[in-house]
């Protein structure tokens, strides 16, 4: 060692120098696309095995060459091995920034800081506050934590009412029983599909909010089921009024797509939740109500909802922003897609990112959309008459159009700024192998399609069918399923995910003179009985509403409202009917009272004695 050294020292200082300062720098580069490398868990695992044991061997090769050549005074070959040494270490300085950039966008999918925001929030005419409605939840961060932290810091001495239920508390706002409540900051988005709440934002305002950034309350822990098995995802739509999802916690419900993906079969099946889809909500001791309304109480609330309608474990969810659609679409410079005739007008406007109304028109026919008519045509729903089913159709068509488009990207720097725009505007509970291992889905897609234009994989279309129904005491509207309906998505689902052998179809037939239809799974209409409704017993009397009230548990409150115009004891007035019957527990009827003229004449006499007292006493 003593003689390498005392023989390097007689060598020719300037390519010493050379020689040892690149060595530095591509050793150094090496390390650092070595522990980039590293982070890629699951992707091409051999090729990056074989990438790290190559650049160690250079390592020791140029370090051991480069020190021959420098004894040997073969000067020319340490320049010709440095310059090698020197294009490695840009290549790993440029593959290490492009490995980390892009681990880092994955890392961030997973949301582990938000900023909350609680508003104080009253009606629009009230003036003075002195009760406040407040979630007694103790975990929820904008119903609970933030309005504590916001009394404690600003010393209101308003007398707090605590609820369990956001609908009810809201309730309360409107009946004037309190004067003010604490809500999340997309409170309008989160209660305006409700139809007692529709106006809601003209109807409120904004006392005063609080904001704090805090841990991620609404993390739930996925099933760490590899994505290379069969493995379902929930899609939550995020109407959020800011850019990406950093500064918003809350979601409406109101787009709910549940898929599943066999990346052995390289099939999907997606499931379209209608909004107003009556169900039992977990979070509320199984008490039935609208699906979307269990968005107010998070992503675990939501989830188990889902799973137990439809009996399957949820491995993941994604939360999506509707503005980073917007985003993406333009990112990928915009999306081809075959515009769906309307079934009630020639084109079809409706609302932008910025909920500005009837801002974004769309005419059917094949054309290139951007990232805002994208938006509108997953959002339209009035413009035909399946309004649920056409919705998650035109859903697919976006999804698809955008995942055809991903194809043609062969730039780098798009595509890292497309997997950004995507971190920013997606959360989810998958760990960061799991996202990493869609590479090898992807590229088990694109030999299979071999780069045509065959599609990357198949998705099955699903339609929940039901009827239109009412609940509760406000009459409210929702969607009632058909249990056969259920039953196919479900069996569909089941045999995707290899829970269930698919039954083999031996015989089948068609008409070469009709046009062959696309088989919808759940598009059933099966003639099943109805779930029961509370009558309308108007012209009918209160005996038999009484008697159907005592058959059915409920209670009855009788109004009863004196009239010779009609038949005594005759029910003239019903608030409520049509209402699904499980869903009340009492219900309000005027019942006609004839009464005689001389009572009438009884009293009017009553009444001129007590005047005639009156003016003696006042005389």
């Amino acid at each position: 060692m003593k003689n390498l050294f005392k023989n390097l020292s007689k060598t020719n200082k300037f390519y010493r120098i050379f020689f040892y300062c690149l060595f530095i720098l591509f050793s150094v580069s090496a390390g650092f696309i070595i522990r980039a490398l590293l982070l890629l868990k699951t992707i091409e695992t051999f090729v990056r095995i074989t990438i790290i044991i190559v650049f160690i061997l250079f390592i020791l090769f140029y370090l051991i060459s480069n020190l021959v050549f420098l004894i040997l005074k073969k000067h020319r070959a340490v320049i010709i091995t440095g310059s090698i040494a020197l294009i490695l270490t840009i290549v790993n300085i440029l593959g290490f920034y492009y490995i980390n950039k892009t681990y880092g966008i994955v890392d961030n999918l997973s949301k582990d800081k938000i900023l909350y925001t609680t508003n104080l929030v009253s009606l629009t005419e009230t003036e003075e506050i002195k009760i406040v409605g407040m979630i007694s939840n103790e975990k929820d961060p904008e119903g609970y934590i933030l309005p504590m932290e916001y009394l404690d810091k600003n010393n209101h001495n308003y007398e707090i009412k605590s609820y369990d239920d956001y609908y009810l508390m809201l309730d309360d706002l409107y009946n004037s029983t309190i004067e003010a409540v604490f809500l999340s900051s997309n409170y309008v988005i989160s209660y305006n599909s409700e139809e007692r709440f529709i106006n809601i934002k003209n109807e409120t305002k904004v006392v005063d909010s609080y904001s704090k950034e805090m841990e991620n309350q609404d993390v739930i822990e996925g099933t760490n089921r590899p994505i290379t098995e069969p493995f379902t995802i929930l899609l939550m739509g995020v109407d959020s009024m800011y850019d990406g999802l950093s500064k918003n916690a809350a979601f409406n419900g109101d787009t709910l797509l549940l898929v599943t993906f066999n990346p052995n079969t390289l099939n999907a099946t997606m499931f379209g939740i209608p909004r107003d889809t009556y169900v039992p909500i977990a979070c509320r001791d199984n008490r039935e109500n609208k699906i979307n309304s269990a968005a107010a109480y998070g992503s675990k609330c939501m989830v188990d909802t889902i799973e137990n309608l439809i009996e399957i474990d949820i491995d993941y969810y994604m939360k999506i922003n509707f503005k980073g659609l917007v985003q993406l679409v333009d990112a990928l410079g915009g999306i081809e897609v075959d515009v769906p005739v309307p079934d009630f007008k020639k084109e079809y406007c409706v609302e932008d990112s910025n909920r500005k109304a009837r801002q974004i028109c769309l005419k059917p026919g094949l054309q290139t959309l951007n990232g805002e008519e994208a938006l509108a045509l997953t959002r339209v729903r009035a413009a035909f008459k399946l309004v649920d089913f056409k919705r998650v159709q035109n859903q697919q068509l976006v999804l698809e159009a955008m995942v055809k488009k991903t194809k043609t990207i062969r730039n780098i720097n798009s595509f890292i700024n497309i997997l950004d725009t995507i971190s920013k505007n997606l959360d989810t509970n998958m760990q960061n192998d799991q996202i990493l291992n869609f590479y090898n889905v992807g590229k088990d897609m694109l030999k299979r399609t071999k780069f045509s234009d065959n599609e990357f994989f198949n998705i099955e279309r699903t339609y929940l069918t039901g009827y239109d129904s009412r609940f509760g005491n406000n009459a409210s509207y929702a969607f009632q399923y058909f249990e056969e309906s259920l039953e196919e998505i479900k069996e569909a689902m089941f045999v995707n995910l290899e829970l269930k052998k698919p039954d083999i179809i031996k015989t089948f037939n068609f008409s070469i003179n009709e046009e062959y239809e696309t088989k919808v799974i759940g598009r059933v209409y099966p003639n099943v009985t109805r779930r029961e409704t509370l009558p309308n017993f108007k012209n009918k009397t209160l005996d038999e509403a009484a008697t159907f009230a005592n058959e059915k548990n409920l209670s009855i409150n009788i109004k009863k409202v004196k009239d010779n115009t009609c038949i005594n004891n005759t029910i003239i007035e019903q608030k409520i009917s049509g209402v699904i019957l499980s869903s009340i527990n009492s219900f309000t009827v005027d019942v006609c009272e004839n009464y005689h003229q001389s009572t009438i004449d009884d009293d009017n006499e009553d009444t001129e004695v007590i005047d005639d007292i009156i003016e003696d006493i006042l005389n």
